[in-house]
């Protein structure tokens, strides 16, 4: 485990240790989700310019960034920017959710109650995109909801039914820290290879089936009558093999629309933060598989520390920041 001015940074090498939104109003945006999943505030404060710089934003650009992390964890938080001079339009404008490009959504687990969180997001002004969908895979069964905000911020939670859901002792509280993220790609041959073949991550988990259970409900808001008839293939990826920090790609055989194109300081969710220790490395990964590759960046990535950083953009639009503690 590395420490960064003192703090611990169990995700070095070890999947993503923050998740990124640019939103409309930072402030505001933190405090609904601390009410609702019950989060706290770590760090408030002006983007360092290397951050924006990072990000591809303009030099002149002014932005304001507010941290919330589960009070219990220490991986998985949300930092939320909101740009001087915004909002600009949503990322993933007009988007379904089986479009392609770009972020979808991150993973919260529901510990104890996904319908009073699920009620407790709508509160904060997210809306669903389907009712609570039931997953039974025989040796697994899941409950899950997928909502999105005003921001183009989706948030899909989750509640294991059976087996009894391990590796969360000492956190309290209904929400989980974020553990997973999830992008919808057009090649999903293409994305395994980047994540398998090119940065040597781990399959957690693979699967191919159709969109809809057998009655055709669905978390994703496709007609009933349609999900079930739908291919689809998920894949789920982390450096160690570990359902934390976890990245997963999802394609479905029902074609759309593509948001490859959208960057910063467009509002959703803007980047995978990874704590990495081996940055050449990391850009040969993402270069061998066709990525756009940024310049490296030096900057202040509060609370933590002096960091070193580089960002890929993956050729379905995700951003990935690599950051090296210097």
């Amino acid at each position: 485990m590395d420490r960064v001015n003192g703090k611990d940074m169990i995700a070095t090498d070890n999947g993503f240790h923050e998740v990124v939104g640019i939103v409309a109003d930072a402030d505001a945006a933190a405090s609904r989700l601390i009410g609702a999943l019950g989060y706290v505030q770590c760090h408030a404060g002006a983007v360092p310019p290397g951050t924006l710089a990072l990000m591809g934003m303009a030099p002149d650009t002014r932005a304001r960034e507010v941290m919330i992390a589960h009070p219990d964890a220490a991986r998985g938080g949300i930092r939320l920017i909101s740009v001087e001079g915004g909002p600009d339009p949503l990322m993933r404008d007009g988007a379904q959710a089986w479009d392609s490009g770009g972020i979808f959504d991150i993973n919260i687990r529901a510990l104890t109650d996904i319908a009073a969180l699920h009620n407790a997001l709508g509160t904060a002004g997210y809306r669903a995109h389907a009712p609570i969908t039931d997953w039974d895979f025989g040796t697994l069964s899941v409950r899950e909801v997928v909502e999105t905000d005003a921001d183009g911020l989706c948030i899909a939670l989750m509640q294991r039914v059976h087996p009894p859901l391990a590796g969360y002792d000492g956190i309290d509280g209904n929400a989980s820290w974020v553990f997973n993220s999830t992008q919808v790609v057009p090649d999903f041959a293409a994305a395994r290879a980047l994540f398998v073949d090119h940065l040597g991550w781990v399959p957690v988990q693979e699967t191919e089936g159709f969109a809809g259970n057998a009655g055709g409900a669905n978390c994703m808001g496709l007609p009933p009558s349609l999900a079930a008839t739908i291919p689809m293939r998920i894949g789920i990826y982390q450096a160690q093999g570990r359902m934390e920090g976890a990245v997963e790609v999802i394609s479905f055989g029902c074609g759309g629309n593509d948001f490859a194109g959208a960057r910063p300081p467009q509002r959703g969710w803007a980047g995978l933060r990874f704590a990495i220790t081996d940055l050449d490395a990391f850009v040969r990964a993402m270069v061998a598989a066709g990525c756009e590759v940024s310049a490296r960046h030096t900057f202040e990535w509060a609370p933590y520390g002096a960091v070193e950083a580089v960002a890929a953009i993956t050729p379905w639009g995700a951003r990935f920041e690599a950051l090296r503690p210097i």
